[in-house]
């Protein structure tokens, strides 16, 4: 075999032996796979915010939140279709007498779909109670939903002057108490964060009906009467702060000693929460009960433990040269007439 062709045999052995040796070379050509990118978990559901924006939204709407029951008797009688009429008492109580028209949501069931269900979201809801205080609580709760509602106010208590129809004994007075009042302004410390929700919720209504749940099943006092928070004052019981509701200048008049003042429209303000401490209980009181009965609510949504002062400033003091007001007078009560 001539040298010639030794060397082509050579080297073709070698370009075999290469390609044997490296299988992998063709591949160099190839882009290399990509790394698939980390998932992003989704931040969680803030339900403390959306249920302050609720607030927010139905607040800065200039809310009224009463109805006269001089106004409720006169829709009635037209028949006006734009309302719907609410009961949030007792099936038993409900069965001695009722506005005519209303349907019979008790207050704890509020929050249930089948009760929800009942309500028209193309009307206004006029809530009724037995004195304004739990209807209050309804109406805070029905408007955080999105819904258009009112309260009556003084509940059958301002309708009937039945007082079997009333079903809780005999009529309040209207009497204030006359306890005293100072004009020395109560700063809170500040600073306090909000509580800690720690249901999860997949979004604001859900937040809503789930905190009221929890609120009805911890069995706080809706209520509480000017005499209890007199004594809470007087024995400076360090479990209790106390949250004025008024406007400011009422509050400036005279205010319950040790009380911080927040106008109600303003509680879904994160500034004015933060003067609030989670680890106290709350009195709130307003005039009458009723704004006092919608902060309450707004309140114990978010996790405080708070309670309202029966029939508020007008029955702790009614002098208004000394910040005080007038209130529920069953004299003006026209004794407007009810179906069963």
């Amino acid at each position: 075999m001539t040298s010639k062709k030794w060397l082509v045999l050579a080297l073709s052995m070698v370009l075999a032996m290469s390609l044997v040796a490296m299988p992998g070379c063709a591949a160099k050509d190839e882009a290399p796979a990509e790394t698939p990118a980390a998932e992003v978990e989704a931040p969680a559901f803030d339900a403390s915010q959306a249920m302050v924006d609720a607030a927010a939204e139905y607040f800065n709407g200039e809310p009224v939140p009463t109805i006269s029951a001089d106004d409720l008797y006169t829709i009635v009688q037209s028949k006006d279709p734009g309302y719907q009429i609410v009961s949030v008492r007792s099936p038993e109580d409900f069965a001695k007498g009722h506005i005519e028209g209303a349907i019979n949501i008790p207050f704890k069931a509020i929050g249930t779909e089948e009760n929800l269900a009942k309500l028209d979201p193309n009307k206004k809801i006029v809530v009724v109670c037995y004195t304004g205080h739990t209807a209050s609580e309804t109406n805070m709760f029905y408007n955080m939903l999105g819904y258009d509602a009112v309260t009556l106010k003084f509940g059958m208590s301002g309708w009937t002057k039945d007082e079997a129809v009333y079903a809780l004994g005999t009529f309040p007075t209207g009497k204030a108490a006359g306890y005293p009042t100072v004009t020395t302004v109560t700063e809170s410390a500040g600073g306090f964060d909000l509580p800690a929700v720690t249901a999860e919720y997949a979004d604001a209504r859900a937040a809503i009906i789930g905190q009221a749940d929890a609120y009805f099943a911890s069995e706080l006092p809706f209520t509480i009467t000017a005499e209890d928070v007199y004594n809470l004052v007087q024995s400076k019981d360090p479990g209790y702060q106390i949250l004025s509701v008024r406007g400011a200048e009422d509050y400036a008049k005279g205010h319950i000693d040790g009380a911080i003042n927040v106008p109600w429209v303003k509680i879904a303000d994160p500034t004015m929460l933060a003067k609030l401490d989670p680890n106290k209980k709350v009195i709130v009181y307003c005039y009458t009960g009723h704004t006092g009965g919608e902060v309450a609510m707004f309140l114990n949504l978010m996790g405080y433990q708070a309670i309202n002062m029966k029939f508020g400033m007008s029955s702790w003091n009614s002098d208004a040269a000394v910040g005080g007001n007038a209130g529920y007078d069953p004299a003006t009560v026209k004794g407007y007439p009810t179906v069963k």
